[in-house]
C-alpha cells in the first residue's frame, strides 16, 4: 500500500459545508467524534470536501497548499468588500465565486437580484492573470447572483453599450439597455488563459432561475426581468460574435453560479465539469473515497441539487456503481436516496424551528454518524 492509502475497511469522513453554520471542516471534526465514540477501534480519514461552492479554497489550500492572495473588490451589490484567490503555482489560480459574490455575504432582505453582479469574479480573473496564470479554475457554487456574467465580463473590460454609444451597467435590472457589447478588451486579456468551470449543478442557464432562483431572491414580481435580461445578454453575445452562446445556453453545468461561466466562455477557451468530480481528482489522487469500506458524507439538506452534481451525490453515485455503501446526513432530506447502498441520516435538532448551529450541531452530527455506525454494524452482521 502507497503512503497516503487507507485499508479498505476504514471510514472515510468527507462532507461539504453547511453553509452559514459550519465549513466542511468542522462538520468533517464533529462526525469523525462520532464515529469514534461508536465505534473506536476503527481507523477513520477525515475528509473535508467542496463541489466549487462554499470552501473551495479552503480545501485546496489544505490539501494541495499554494498560496493565497487578498482582494479588494467590491461586493454582490456593490460595496467593498475583502476576498482571496489561490495560486496553486505559478500559472494555475482558483477564483471561488462563492467568496466573492456568494450568498453566504447578504443577510435575506438584501437579495436584490435585478442588482446583483459577478462583478468581483472577473476583477480576481484580471488579478491572477497579471500574476502569470495561464489557467484558472473558477469555482461556480453558492452565488447570489443571476447575471449570466455579464458583471465579470465587464470586469474584465467588456464594453456594454447603449444607443448613444455610452457604457451602461450590465446588472440584470439595466442590461436591456444595452444594444451591443464590445468583448474586445477581454478577449485581447484573457488571450491564452484557459477557465476550468467547476460547477456545483448540472443545470443549464435556462433552467437555472427555476430550480434556484427562490434562494437568491426571484419573486414572482421580478422574476420575468431577469428572465429578459439572461435572454438579452444571449442576444448581446451572439452578435458580438459568439455563436455558441445560443446553445450554450441550453447546456449542462453553465447554469451553475447564476451563469458566470456563461458569460466568461464569450471571451476565452473554456470548459466545465462537475465540480465535485474535479475536487475528487485533485485532493483524492489515491481514490480513497471511492475504496472505502463506509463513507459519511454530508450537506444542509439533500433536496434536487444533491443529484444534480453536488458533493454527496457525487459520492454516492461513484460509490454506488462499485457496490459500496454511503451514508449522508443532513439537516433535511426534500429528496432523500432512492436505493439500498445510500442511506439518510437526519440531524436531530432539539427545538425544531430554531437555527442549528455551534455545539448543537456539533452533538447532532456527532448522533448521526453513531447512528450511521450502528445501522452499518446491524447491516454487517
Amino acid at each position: 500500500m502507497n503512503a497516503g492509502q487507507v485499508a479498505a475497511a476504514d471510514i472515510v469522513v468527507a462532507p461539504n459545508c453547511m453553509r452559514g453554520h459550519a465549513s466542511a471542516t468542522e462538520v468533517a471534526a464533529a462526525l469523525v467524534a462520532g464515529v469514534r465514540r461508536a465505534r473506536p477501534a476503527a481507523s477513520v480519514l477525515a475528509r473535508p470536501l467542496s463541489d466549487g461552492g462554499d470552501g473551495t479554497l479552503d480545501v485546496l489550500h489544505a490539501t494541495r497548499g499554494g498560496r493565497l492572495h487578498p482582494l479588494d473588490v467590491t461586493d454582490v451589490l456593490g460595496r467593498p468588500a475583502k476576498a482571496r484567490w489561490l495560486a496553486l503555482d505559478r500559472h494555475t489560480a482558483v477564483v471561488e465565486s462563492a467568496g466573492l459574490c456568494g450568498l453566504g455575504a447578504l443577510r435575506p432582505h438584501e437579495l436584490r437580484v435585478l442588482e446583483a453582479s459577478s462583478a468581483s469574479v472577473g476583477h480576481a480573473i484580471a488579478a491572477a492573470v497579471a500574476t502569470g496564470a495561464t489557467t484558472v479554475l473558477v469555482a461556480l457554487g453558492g452565488t447570489a447572483v443571476t447575471d449570466g456574467g455579464a458583471g465579470a465580463l465587464a470586469a474584465l473590460g467588456a464594453r456594454f453599450l447603449d444607443r448613444g454609444g455610452r457604457e451602461t451597467d450590465p446588472s440584470p435590472g439595466r442590461v436591456t439597455g444595452a444594444v451591443r457589447v464590445d468583448l474586445t478588451p477581454a478577449r485581447s486579456l484573457l488571450s491564452g488563459v484557459t477557465v476550468r468551470l467547476l460547477a456545483d449543478v448540472r443545470t443549464p442557464l435556462s433552467d437555472n432561475l427555476d430550480t434556484f432562483g427562490a434562494q437568491k431572491g426571484i419573486t414572482a414580481q421580478n422574476r420575468p426581468a431577469a428572465v429578459r435580461a439572461l435572454h438579452h445578454l444571449t442576444g448581446l453575445l451572439t452578435d458580438a460574435g459568439d455563436r455558441g452562446a445560443a446553445a450554450r445556453f441550453h447546456t449542462p453545468w453553465f447554469g451553475a453560479g447564476g451563469g458566470i461561466g456563461f458569460g466568461l466562455s464569450a471571451v476565452t477557451n473554456t470548459t466545465a465539469r462537475s465540480g465535485a468530480e474535479a475536487l475528487l481528482d485533485i485532493t483524492d489522487p489515491d481514490d480513497t473515497i471511492g475504496r472505502a469500506d463506509l463513507v459519511l458524507t454530508a450537506e444542509g439538506a439533500i433536496d434536487e441539487g444533491t443529484w444534480q452534481g453536488k458533493l454527496p451525490g457525487s459520492i454516492a453515485r461513484l460509490r454506488r456503481e462499485r457496490g459500496l455503501p454511503t451514508a449522508m446526513v443532513a439537516m433535511r432530506a426534500d429528496e432523500p436516496a432512492d436505493h439500498p447502498l445510500v442511506t439518510t441520516h437526519l440531524i436531530d435538532n432539539p427545538h425544531p424551528g430554531a437555527p442549528l448551529t455551534g455545539p448543537a450541531l456539533r452533538r447532532g452530527l456527532a448522533r448521526a454518524a453513531a447512528e450511521v455506525c450502528a445501522a452499518r454494524a446491524v447491516a454487517e452482521t
